[in-house]
């Protein structure tokens, strides 16, 4: 420890006399003092010093993917030793790399106390760590997407809509909603908010397609939809009187290949029957053997009132028990307690006049010029609205009436569209109406992504299959096929514990695009898997919410941290710097 001063004392004095002893008595003080630094410098070169750094062997610091500088600085002073600082999945000049969770233990053998930065690890990843105690320092979520959701099928004429949460940073961003070839939708958001978004499409075909949500240029993630075909219905239409909107109707549903079936009231006892894409049944009485033949039953009031008592409780118990749903077209709320089941919904007059113009919006369009009736209906815990103008005032309204639904309209006319020449808003209108209030069907078997929300390549996928006709003892052969390279793969289905009709199966995608899940018996299932750079915030919350449920419920409680010195040494540069600087003195020195 004293060699280097031993050794230094008398170089740095043979300098001090010979720069002393030189005849030319100028610049001597400067002389002097670079003869010193000089001398002290070699030494310090040949014999580098050192520093006592305390730390602790039984503790680090691991960084993942989002760590903050200034996090790692404040965690650093406050712990009395310096612990190792190690990154996985991340980079960072003044820590130690590991490729994997396990190189810790490798490389500190008596690693009790881990202090975790970043983001945080997967499920699988933090798993790693049940031997030791964690401590997380998350990073909060940084600005962008935070939740979002979409359909993952729809039918044909319906809208595609995403909606989710948005953080916006310093400055305003446009989200877009890209599908087609071009931007179908936007929002501007301003900046240092949260913001819910809500951008909606309407497909023209049916099939898969996979539609793109921007952030200005940025790609945040892929859409992917199945449009399948529409439903073919079963529509009975039972008008009090010949009128347009019935006539209007018909048509459009026959055109979509729904089975149709209208009853018109010519007089008390004289009706008119049609029937479109179905056989002829009768319809001058309303009997529960009709009523199986359809999913929906458009009518109005009076219609309603004309019924006899058997008519109506026929009606009645098919929407009760059968799923059927009922939908009323009138000009006012209704009062008849005769009709009561199918028209109690309650409203007030808003306008004097006999009919009105307004805004609406339903489920696949945002707004659309509509004549409405003076009054809206009173909106509800179990109201739900399925048509609503400005201001959440309801225009159409439902009600869950055992299996069923029954709805009221107070929009007696929309056939005018027709004649305006906005098919599409008709059509778009109509299909809301009938999806919400068709009778719902029955899946004996179906598959669904339990999680996560965005499959990514070489992340587990939890697929989960449904089969109601299962007899509990036969499990089913399930198979995943790659749309994109026709690779298939057999997946083994776990049966559920409590529940025998439930089949449970992890996959492992090696790449991102549609995938094929098959099951003897059963429809295909398509499912999309995203690239790893799409929906950040999926990793990020699903790596936070994993680490902090890992550091809530572990009971390790480490020993006493133990803490030991190892000498650093100082950086050589510095001593070479002051060599040269004050050598060159010296030499410029003697030759001028």
């Amino acid at each position: 420890m004293y060699l280097p001063w031993l050794i230094a004392i008398p170089v740095v004095l043979l300098l001090l006399w010979l720069a002393w002893r030189r005849p030319n008595r100028q610049r001597l003080a400067w002389r002097l003092q670079a003869s010193a630094v000089a001398g002290l410098s070699l030494v310090l070169l040949v014999f580098p010093p050192a520093t006592q750094q305390a730390i602790s062997p039984g503790m680090a610091i691991l960084l993942t993917q989002g760590y903050e500088p200034d996090t790692l600085s404040v965690l650093l002073q406050k712990l009395e030793a310096k612990p190792t600082v190690y990154t996985y999945k991340t980079a960072s000049d003044k820590a130690e790399t590991i490729n994997s969770l396990t190189e810790l233990h490798q490389r500190q053998p008596g690693l009790q106390t881990v202090h975790l930065l970043g983001y945080g690890l997967e499920e699988e990843e933090v798993a790693q760590l049940k031997d030791l105690q964690l401590k997380s320092h998350l990073t909060p979520t940084p600005a962008g997407v935070h939740s979002v959701r979409w359909p993952s099928s729809i039918k044909l004429g319906e809208a595609v809509e995403v909606a989710g949460k948005y953080k916006a940073g310093p400055e305003s961003i446009k989200l877009y909603l890209h599908a087609a070839g071009q931007a179908q939708n936007s929002i501007t958001l301003s900046a240092d908010t949260v913001h819910t978004f809500r951008l909606r499409y309407t497909p023209k075909t049916q099939g898969r397609y996979t539609y793109t949500l921007l952030a200005n240029t940025d790609t945040l993630g892929q859409v992917p939809v199945q449009v399948e075909p529409q439903q073919e219905l079963g529509v009975l239409l039972l008008a009090s009187s010949p009128n347009f909107e019935f006539k209007f109707l018909k048509n459009h549903l026959a055109e979509l290949q729904h089975r149709v079936a209208l009853r018109t009231t010519i007089s008390k006892d004289l009706s008119q029957s049609e029937w479109l894409n179905m056989p002829r049944a009768d319809l001058s009485r309303i009997t529960p053997k009709l009523l199986q033949d359809f999913d929906v039953v458009i009518t109005e009031p009076q219609a309603l009132q004309r019924m006899s008592a058997a008519e109506r409780n026929a009606l009645q118990r098919a929407v009760s028990e059968e799923g059927l749903g009922v939908l009323t077209v009138a000009a006012a709320p209704v009062a008849d307690r005769s009709t009561s089941f199918f028209t109690s919904f309650s409203g007030k007059r808003v306008s004097q006049q006999s009919s009105r113009s307004t805004r609406a919006s339903w489920a696949s369009e945002a707004t659309a010029s509509i004549t409405a009736a003076p009054y809206t209906l009173n909106n509800t815990e179990a109201t739900a609205s399925l048509v609503a103008e400005q201001g959440e005032q309801v225009l159409v309204g439902a009600k869950r009436a055992g299996w069923g639904k029954v709805a009221l309209s107070l929009v007696p006319q929309t056939f005018p569209w027709q004649l305006e020449g906005k098919p599409e808003v008709y059509a778009s209108y109509w299909t809301s109406l009938l999806s919400a209030m068709a009778k719902e069907q029955v899946q004996e078997k179906f598959w669904e992504v339990a999680q996560p929300q965005v499959p990514q390549p070489n992340k587990p996928v939890i697929l989960s299959f449904t089969d109601y006709t299962s007899d509990g003892v036969t499990v089913p052969t399930a198979s995943v096929t790659s749309i994109t390279d026709s690779i298939n793969i057999n997946l083994p289905l776990a049966q559920h514990l409590h529940q025998p009709e439930k089949y449970n199966a992890t996959f492992w995608p090696r790449r991102s695009g549609w995938h094929k899940a098959e099951v003897a018996g059963a429809e295909p299932y398509f499912f999309f898997v995203q690239d790893t750079s799409d929906w950040e915030f999926e990793s990020i919350a699903s790596r936070s919410a994993a680490t902090q449920a890992f550091a809530a419920q572990q009971s390790i409680k480490p020993a006493e941290a133990s803490v030991t010195y190892k000498e650093e040494p100082l950086p050589l540069i510095w001593f070479f710097i002051l060599f040269a600087l004050s050598s060159g003195f010296l030499w410029l020195e003697e030759k001028f």
